[in-house]
C-alpha cells in the first residue's frame, strides 16, 4: 500500500516500509521462508566465523588499524543516504568477499582498491542444435576476478531484476567471449525458450568489489527443423504385376490400379484389346 510519509526503510512492529517505483509503501510482515541450501549455509557459516573471529583472533593493535581503514569507506546507499562503515563492518565484508570467491582469510586490512571501466559487455544466449548457451562480452584484458550473479529464469516481460545467486568467477574469455553455460546451469538448470535470464557482474580485487553490472537477454525459440533430404526419403514399395490368366499373354507393364478400358460384365476375350 502506498502511503505520504517522511522516507523510511525496514520493520517496525508487523509492518515493513520500503521503497518501490511508485514511492513509499507499506506491507504486513511475513516470516520469510527458509530455504536451506549448501551455499546459503556456508555463507551464513562464513559470516558467523568473521564476527567471532574479531573478538577471539585480532590482537588489539590488528582491530585499531581495522577500525581506523572503516571510516574511510561509505556503506551502500539507502534512503539517498551513505555512512561510514566501522571497523568491523569493513572486516567481515572484506573477509566474506574472500572466503566467497576462495581466497584465504586477511588479518590485516587491504589496500583501497580503484578499479578501472568493467570490462564485461552484453549478454548472449544462443538456442541451436548444442542446445542453450550463455555468452558474455569481453573486452580488453581482465586484470581482476569477475564475479558472476544470476537470477532464476523468469517471464520475458519482467524489467527488472530480483534477488541475484553467485554463480562463481567468469571463465577466461576465448576470442571476446566468455562461455557461462556451466555456471548457470548447475545452479538453475538449461533456461526454456521465452524466459528472460539475468546476470550481474562485478570486479573484485582483494576482497574490495567495483560496482554491479547488470545484463539481461530472452532465450530464443531453437531452429525449425530441417525436412529430409530426398536420398534419405525411403522409395516407395511398387507390388509385382499380377500374373496373367490361363491362356493369355503376359503383359509387359505392371498392371495399375485405373484401367482406362472398363467393361461392365467383362469377359477374358474383352480385356484382349488391341
Amino acid at each position: 500500500m502506498k502511503i505520504l510519509d517522511t522516507p523510511r526503510s525496514g520493520k517496525c512492529g508487523q509492518v515493513v516500509a520500503f521503497q518501490s517505483r511508485y514511492g513509499l509503501c507499506l506491507r504486513t510482515y511475513l516470516i520469510p521462508r527458509n530455504t536451506v541450501t549448501p551455499a546459503r549455509q556456508h555463507m551464513r557459516a562464513v559470516f558467523g566465523n568473521s564476527s567471532r573471529l574479531w573478538s577471539g583472533r585480532l590482537t588489539e593493535e590488528q582491530r585499531n588499524r581495522w577500525c581506523a581503514a572503516g571510516p574511510k569507506v561509505m556503506s551502500y546507499p539507502r534512503l539517498g543516504q551513505r555512512g561510514p562503515l566501522t571497523g568491523q563492518q569493513l572486516w567481515q565484508s572484506i573477509n566474506s568477499v574472500r572466503d566467497c570467491v576462495g581466497l584465504p582469510l586477511t588479518l590485516e586490512p587491504p589496500e583501497p582498491v580503484t578499479f578501472d571501466p568493467s570490462p564485461v559487455g552484453r549478454l548472449t544466449i544462443t538456442n541451436d542444435e548444442n542446445g542453450v548457451r550463455l555468452w558474455l562480452a569481453v573486452t580488453g584484458d581482465l586484470n581482476e576476478d569477475i564475479m558472476v550473479f544470476a537470477q532464476a529464469p523468469c517471464p520475458a516481460g519482467r524489467f527488472k531484476r530480483r534477488n541475484v545467486a553467485y554463480l562463481g568467477l567468469l571463465p577466461p574469455p576465448i576470442g571476446g567471449v566468455s562461455e557461462i553455460t556451466q555456471l548457470y546451469n548447475a545452479r538453475y538448470g538449461e533456461p526454456r525458450p521465452g524466459r528472460k535470464v539475468f546476470l550481474v557482474t562485478c570486479q573484485q580485487k582483494d576482497g574490495w568489489k567495483g560496482i554491479d553490472r547488470e545484463t539481461s537477454a530472452i532465450v530464443p525459440d531453437p531452429p525449425p527443423a530441417q525436412p529430409a533430404s530426398a536420398e534419405a526419403t525411403p522409395a516407395k514399395f511398387i507390388l509385382p504385376a499380377p500374373a496373367a490368366a490361363p491362356g493369355l499373354p503376359a503383359t509387359a507393364e505392371p498392371s495399375i490400379s485405373q484401367n482406362p478400358y472398363m467393361h461392365k460384365g467383362c469377359t477374358w476375350a474383352a480385356q484382349r484389346i488391341g
